[in-house]
């Protein structure tokens, strides 16, 4: 076994090495210090004054910004046109005038695909474009009411799945189950 040693002040660390070459585990010493030398005396940094927990004003620091679709500041004026082909057209030109930014539009298609797939639904093309349509009218006259809509992406996936599923209850009764 051989070992090798280096000191890096607090402690020490030997490498250890097998006979065939290969690293082994590593072995730390900490080292003490020498108490001979006495401590440096340091002059503190005393406040003059005493925090006052009420008065003290609160630095709002927020690293991570979440931008919803209604906030997306478009770069290009024909943003929509950039839109996938697997998106239909009539539902582009809905979105389009709400939310201008390809992205926006793909992220609301993409969120009524996942809804119509966990109902059943995803092999039903007219359906899906016709209860995706119903649900971006909807979103659009709550956004237009009095009432704020934090999340309009999350505000469609839940009118999107009540919808659904209205659907698929009504398909179960008619089924006779």
């Amino acid at each position: 076994m051989i070992i090798k040693a280096s000191n890096l002040g607090i402690f020490t660390v030997y490498e250890t090495e097998r006979k065939n070459g290969s690293q082994s585990s590593n072995l730390y010493v900490f080292n003490r210090f020498p108490s001979n030398e006495p401590p440096k005396k340091e002059k503190l940094n005393h406040h003059n004054k005493t925090i006052i927990l009420s008065e003290t004003k609160t630095i709002k620091n927020n690293k991570r910004e979440v931008t919803a679709p209604q906030q997306e500041i478009t770069k290009a004026p024909a943003d929509h046109l950039f839109v996938s082909d697997r998106i239909p057209k009539p539902f582009v030109e809905l979105a389009k005038y709400f939310f201008p930014s390809a992205k926006a539009i793909e992220e609301f298609w993409k969120m009524t695909t996942i809804a119509a797939y966990k109902n059943n639904q995803e092999n039903e093309t007219d359906t899906i474009l016709s209860v995706s349509l119903e649900s971006f009218k909807q979103l659009v006259r709550k956004m237009k009411s009095n009432v704020m809509v934090k999340n309009p992406l999350a505000y469609y996936t839940g009118i999107l799945n009540k919808k659904f599923q209205d659907i698929y209850f009504s398909e179960l009764f008619e089924m006779g189950f």
